[in-house]
C-alpha cells in the first residue's frame, strides 16, 4: 500500500510538471500584480519579455475587473502607466477595455528596464498623468 501511495505522488509530480507547459505563454513565468481593495474581484498578471531591439514588452492580462463606470467616483477606463521611478512623470502607455466578461489586456512596449506599472481609472484614456488612486500595481527591477 505504501508504494502505491509514492508512485500515485511521483506520477501526480510529473503531470503537474507537464501541465505547466501545457498552459497558454501569458500564464508561464507571470507576475502575479498587487489590487487595491477597492477592486477586490480583480486578478491580474503580467508577463516581461525582450523585443529584438531591446525594448520591454509588457503583456498584461486582468481578470474579475469592474466596470469603470460602476467605481465610485466614476470613470471611462482604466489607464496603465509605466514610471521609472517614484520621482519619474508616469508615461501613459494604454488603456484598458473591459469585455463583457470582466477581462481586460494590454500587450504594449517600453524602452524601459526597471520600472514600476501601475493602472488607475481615469475619466478619459488620453490623459497625461494619473488622478486616481493605484489600482493595480508591481515593479519590474531588470537585473
Amino acid at each position: 500500500m505504501r508504494f502505491s501511495r509514492i508512485t500515485l505522488m511521483m506520477a501526480g509530480l510529473a503531470l503537474a510538471s507537464c501541465a505547466a507547459f501545457a498552459l497558454p505563454p501569458m500564464f508561464q513565468h507571470a507576475n502575479v500584480m498587487n489590487v487595491s481593495p477597492d477592486i477586490p474581484a480583480a486578478q491580474a498578471k503580467v508577463k516581461f519579455g525582450k523585443s529584438d531591439n531591446g525594448n520591454t514588452t509588457i503583456n498584461l492580462e486582468v481578470k474579475y475587473l469592474a466596470e469603470p463606470e460602476k467605481l465610485q467616483p466614476r470613470a471611462a477606463t482604466y489607464v496603465v502607466w509605466v514610471s521609472e521611478d517614484k520621482d519619474a512623470p508616469p508615461q501613459n502607455v494604454g488603456a484598458l477595455m473591459v469585455d463583457k466578461h470582466r477581462k481586460a489586456t494590454l500587450r504594449t512596449v517600453t524602452p524601459l528596464h526597471t520600472f514600476r506599472l501601475f493602472v488607475t481609472a481615469e475619466a478619459d484614456g488620453q490623459v497625461q498623468m494619473p488622478t486616481g488612486p493605484r489600482l493595480i500595481w508591481t515593479e519590474r527591477n531588470s537585473s
